[in-house]
């Protein structure tokens, strides 16, 4: 009989367990959020903008008074970014920028982009459209990293 009646008990621990076991196992499930990275070339070296997409990129800067004339993509990929371990992106000028997920509140994420010989920043992405940030020299330009997060 005894065990008849520390059984109700016993289930109630586990139940009572198992609430706030819950919540910490949500949290243990990384967030993570997709992002497209698009690697440009920036100069003063002619005038081509290649793809003809980055025309908007390109009166954009003009608009900040950044005064380059020729924007090549180098490199376009969409990535995974989590807020456990960086995620990775090699650039032409042999160097690696990591992105990580430091948070996510009201429908925009903050990311912290790092580039070795930069500064690492921390970037909101959201509605309001692309995030430029500038990567490093490589071969008379500079690289800017175009940074969005995909639409749904």
């Amino acid at each position: 009989m005894r065990t008849m009646t520390r059984m109700p008990g016993v289930l109630g621990v586990l139940a009572l367990l198992g609430l706030f076991l819950l919540p910490g196992a949500a949290l243990a499930q990384e967030l993570k959020l997709k992002v497209e990275v698009e690697v440009v070339l920036v100069s003063n070296k002619g005038d081509e903008v290649s793809p003809p997409e980055l025309q908007k990129m390109k009166e954009t800067f003009q608009r900040q008074n950044f005064s380059y004339t020729s924007f090549k993509r180098m490199s376009q990929q969409s990535i995974e970014v989590g807020g456990k371990e960086p995620t990775e992106v090699k650039l032409p000028n042999g160097v690696n920028a990591s992105f990580l997920l430091l948070g996510m509140k009201d429908g925009s994420a903050t990311l912290r982009v790092t580039v070795p010989n930069q500064s690492a920043v921390e970037v909101q992405l959201g509605r309001q459209g692309a995030v430029y940030q500038r990567a490093g020299k490589h071969v008379g330009g500079d690289l800017v990293l175009v940074l969005n997060v995909p639409a749904k």
